[in-house]
């Protein structure tokens, strides 16, 4: 074997022919990345037609990159190697991230490395298509490359003076955020779709979003921010007292809850939520749909927007809201402390995911009780590996019980999370049909469906505990999105609930960022901003205040201030792609500058 392969490194054309296909090398990267971000063949060949400036930008940013890999590591094996192992990689993340939880990957999910695993633990399915094909023409081409002992003819220091070189000039080059989006104009690429990440890398495919991304990772000043603005926005707002009785507050984030009723073509053995269909016939509940800026994952967006009333979309997209979280942070939560309740967290996950240990004391809980708080408080039962809903509830009443004081008690559950794997038979209560979705999604809509009928019951067993109880109580109950159900939101494109591929319309986006809520009492309850008991519409941070307002407790001066935005539009978010008005503009820029004043302002 050495001696053919010192036989071909000395057979001229061969060595030719490995330099030269060092050329195309950059473009295979390219297409690797842009083909798993635009998922079709023909939504990528539409991508490099009509936005070809966009594309060249991505093609030269590959070529940048893979001459300062070759003069770093001199062997074009070596380089080629590390430079698509990374296209690859990042790639499949690009993919799997969409296909699962409708974000493409950010930069700031390279600060979640240290939860991959917890991540992983979510992902389901095989290999993108062609996948396969792409690392095996890598590992062949890198193999040629090694055999043929292709490298640079320049010495090492004189590789790594050049590369230093380049890489200055670079920084030169894109220093300073206003040179860089210079730069980025030239080659017309749309620094305004950061608003809507997925026309975004649609638009400007993935190297040239994710590069527009990177140039406004840190919290940027909102159009119109000052401390003086922010002042004069709440100077007109008071505040008020609570009237009446405190009532203990229970907020039930259900993971993944929707009503897959609303899926067309789906028939249940059974219903899935005879509870929840109970309780929205009865006088003291208000349900609807909430909006929120999340389908399949992310839940601590919703979940940061209904705890704090603040703005995720005025936070770099893809950040974690809580890393901003590091002093006393007003907020729904703070506000109960304020008026002498005890404030207590659960979820039945590990407590530094999404830094929510960290955040959770600033925003003001007394308490956070996280997988392994809870399993020493009582028997946890699972299915799917995830706690059940069942075994949580219990313990939820448990420390209502033992609380003399009003008690706000926030509980994330986790039953119901992703992957949504084929069970075995024995594992089906309710049966699901469909003439129109695939075996792989209809499997997928049978495991989701057991665990909306357990929630369902959580619902009920929820209800039932506050009808028994002497003091007052409240029950909020929501989803924070809808589940997956298939790679790329397939069960809903088959079924004709909306479409995966052609979605920026707005009722389809109304369908697919809307998630059920209810909001009940063993108490009569005030309408507040509800003009009826169901069909509500409102966005996710205004849901804390919809039940203050249902139970006359006190409001902060920005509480009431989000009471005049929702006057505006109940159920704005940036998802929606609503049209714009100039009230709605100044309500959003009202709700941003806060947002920011309160996370990073002085």
């Amino acid at each position: 074997m050495s001696n053919l392969i010192r036989r071909l490194r000395t057979v001229r054309p061969l060595r030719w022919a490995g330099w030269f296909s060092l050329l195309f090398f950059p473009f295979y990267c390219c297409l690797v990345l842009e083909y798993y971000n635009a998922g079709r063949l023909d939504a990528l060949r539409t991508f490099w037609q009509l936005h070809t400036l966009p594309a060249l930008f991505g093609l030269l940013v590959c070529c940048v990159v893979f001459l300062l890999t070759l003069l770093l590591f001199g062997r074009a094996a070596l380089a080629c190697g590390v430079m698509g192992g990374v296209s690859i990689l990042l790639a499949f993340i690009n993919y799997m991230k969409l296909a699962l939880n409708g974000d493409h990957f950010f930069p700031k999910d390279v600060l979640m490395a240290g939860e991959a695993s917890s991540l992983l633990s979510f992902l389901s399915g095989g290999l993108p298509k062609y996948m396969f094909q792409a690392v095996l023409l890598l590992v062949i081409w890198c193999v040629g490359l090694a055999v043929l002992g292709l490298r640079l003819p320049i010495r090492r220091t004189n590789r790594l003076f050049f590369a230093a070189s380049a890489i200055s000039l670079c920084a030169v080059f894109c220093s300073g955020q206003a040179r860089t989006t210079s730069l980025l104009e030239r080659f017309t690429i749309q620094t305004e779709f950061t608003m809507l990440q997925s026309l975004n890398y649609e638009e400007n495919g993935f190297i040239g979003a994710f590069a527009l991304n990177l140039n406004s990772m840190t919290l940027q000043q909102p159009r119109g921010y000052s401390k003086e603005y922010v002042d004069q926005l709440l100077a007109g707002y008071k505040g008020t007292e609570t009237t009446g009785e405190k009532f203990d507050v229970i907020l039930v984030l259900s993971e993944s809850f929707c009503d897959l009723r609303e899926i067309p073509g789906l028939t249940f053995s059974q219903n899935p939520l005879p509870r929840y269909d109970e309780l929205l016939s009865r006088d003291n509940c208000y349900s609807g749909s909430t909006y929120t800026n999340a389908i399949g994952g992310g839940t601590v967006r919703p979940e940061f927007e209904i705890l704090t009333g603040l703005s995720t979309e005025a936070l770099p997209s893809g950040a974690t809201p809580y890393e901003y979280v590091d002093h006393a942070l007003e907020g729904y939560v703070s506000n109960y402390k304020d008026a002498g309740y005890r404030t207590i967290a659960m979820h039945p996950y590990d407590p530094n995911f999404y830094a929510r240990i960290n955040a959770y004391p600033w925003l003001g809980f007394d308490a956070f009780y996280g997988w392994d708080e809870l399993d020493q408080m009582g028997e946890l039962t699972y299915k799917r590996g995830y706690t059940t809903d069942q075994s949580l509830e219990v313990l939820m009443e448990q420390v209502l019980d033992q609380s003399e004081q009003p008690t706000f008690l926030f509980t994330i559950t986790m039953q119901n999370h992703q992957p949504f794997n084929p069970l075995p038979q024995e594992e089906i209560a309710l049966t699901v049909t469909s003439d129109k979705l695939s075996q792989e999604n209809l499997d997928a809509v049978t495991t989701y469906t057991q665990g909306l009928f357990d929630a369902d019951q959580m619902l009920g067993a929820l209800a039932d505990y506050v009808d028994g109880r002497e003091r007052p109580t409240l029950l909020i109950f929501f989803g924070d999105h809808k589940p997956t159900l298939g790679v790329n939101w397939s069960a809903y494109d088959e079924s004709g609930f909306f479409s995966a591929t052609d979605n920026y319309n707005f009722q389809d986006r109304k369908k697919m960022y809307s998630t059920p809520f209810l909001i009940y009492s063993n108490r009569e309850l005030d309408p507040g901003l509800f003009s009826q008991n169901t069909g509500n519409e409102l966005s996710s941070y205004y849901l804390l205040d919809a039940a203050a307002l249902c139970t006359g407790f006190q409001l902060t001066p920005y509480m009431e201030l989000l009471l005049d935005c929702y006057a505006v539009s109940p159920m704005y978010n940036e998802r929606l792609a609503m049209d714009m008005t100039p009230e709605l503009q100044q309500s959003i820029q009202a709700r941003h500058c806060v947002t920011y004043e309160r996370l990073r302002g002085s």
